[in-house]
């Protein structure tokens, strides 16, 4: 969701207004929706149960405060970790799909 591009040169890019327009594309046949970088678009589709999977990439190191990827409002989703690689820079890449609804318990 661009709030200051309004046309691409690129052949597979949609232009979205709203939260209606995210869920019309997510519901179309064709390619899976992918957001590389963009933490608003990322909770809007968390606080709105728009996401499948998760493709998470963990730096090791700090910066400080850093953003929430789970900010207030994000609904509750169980997830199973299907993926995963450690690079030799120790950066931890996992993948995570939803996996029905949250069990509580102790671990």
């Amino acid at each position: 969701m661009s709030k200051t591009v309004k046309k691409s040169d690129w052949k597979n890019s949609v232009f979205i207004k709203s939260l209606a327009d995210i869920k019309k594309l997510k519901n179309s046949k064709g390619s899976d929706i992918q957001v590389h970088g963009s933490g608003e678009l990322i909770q809007l589709l968390l606080k709105n149960d728009l996401v499948d999977e998760l493709w998470l990439k963990i730096h090791p190191l700090t910066l400080g405060k850093g953003k929430k990827l789970f900010d207030n409002g994000a609904i509750p989703a169980a997830l199973t970790l299907t993926e995963s690689l450690v690079s030799p820079t120790g950066v931890i890449i996992a993948n995570y799909t939803r996996a029905g609804k949250v069990k509580t318990g102790s671990f």
